[in-house]
């Protein structure tokens, strides 16, 4: 029989994306806009934005 997984870390990661919803809509806004003819960092100005958000949010929690 297979292991439980912990979902937990999930959990934190989700939670800590919900609270970067302006940074996440930018970024989705921006892979939208590009979405027909994307390149490689097209968008990594909003990503990384978003990504210290997460970041920062999660250290918050820990």
């Amino acid at each position: 029989m297979a292991k439980p997984r912990n979902l937990a870390p999930l959990r934190s990661l989700s939670a800590a994306a919900g609270q970067c919803k302006s940074q996440a809509q930018a970024y989705g806004q921006c892979m939208l806009a590009n979405y027909q003819n994307i390149e490689r960092d097209a968008c990594a100005t909003e990503f990384a934005a978003f990504q210290r958000c997460v970041q920062t949010t999660m250290k918050r929690r820990a």
